[in-house]
């Protein structure tokens, strides 16, 4: 005959466990995202072609994961996305712009031809940063670049 034994106590203490951990994760950080909408010059003029990257800075406490990207219309104007996501999480950013010419159809494998410098569409070259904050200036995501 088989003692009633302590196999109950323990069951009962990983059950309790989960449940408190489960009540832990509740206070999980969680992204919140921003709309980021800006413009985007060269000398002045408008970048009619390309995409804006915002890739989070770790170094200044950005740790989310997510990578907004907008991509430019006719006249230099960006909305970010992330992933499904309108905008993008609070925090520092550092950002790329890249513009290149339509590939020739008829050359398909030549270089493209940057229509902007390439050291902005390097994350480690571009000296382009941005804090992405609650209620931001309406100017405050512009991007003025010397070519």
């Amino acid at each position: 005959m088989r003692k009633p034994g302590k196999p109950w106590l323990i069951g009962t203490a990983l059950l309790y466990g989960a449940w408190f951990s489960g009540l832990a994760g509740c206070g999980a950080k969680v992204d919140s995202f921003t709309p980021v909408q800006g413009k985007v010059t060269v000398n002045s003029a408008p970048l009619a072609t390309g995409s804006v990257t915002f890739h989070p800075d770790s170094a200044k406490g950005n740790s989310t994961p997510h990578i907004p990207v907008g991509t430019l219309d006719a006249e230099g104007r960006y909305k970010l996305m992330s992933a499904t996501k309108v905008g993008a999480p609070l925090g520092w950013y550092k950002v790329t712009v890249t513009a290149q010419e339509p590939i020739d159809p008829k050359n398909p494998y030549a270089a493209p031809k940057h229509l902007i410098s390439p050291k902005f569409s390097d994350v480690s070259t571009s000296g382009l940063a941005v804090e992405v904050v609650k209620q931001a200036a309406s100017d405050a995501y512009d991007i003025k670049l010397a070519p």
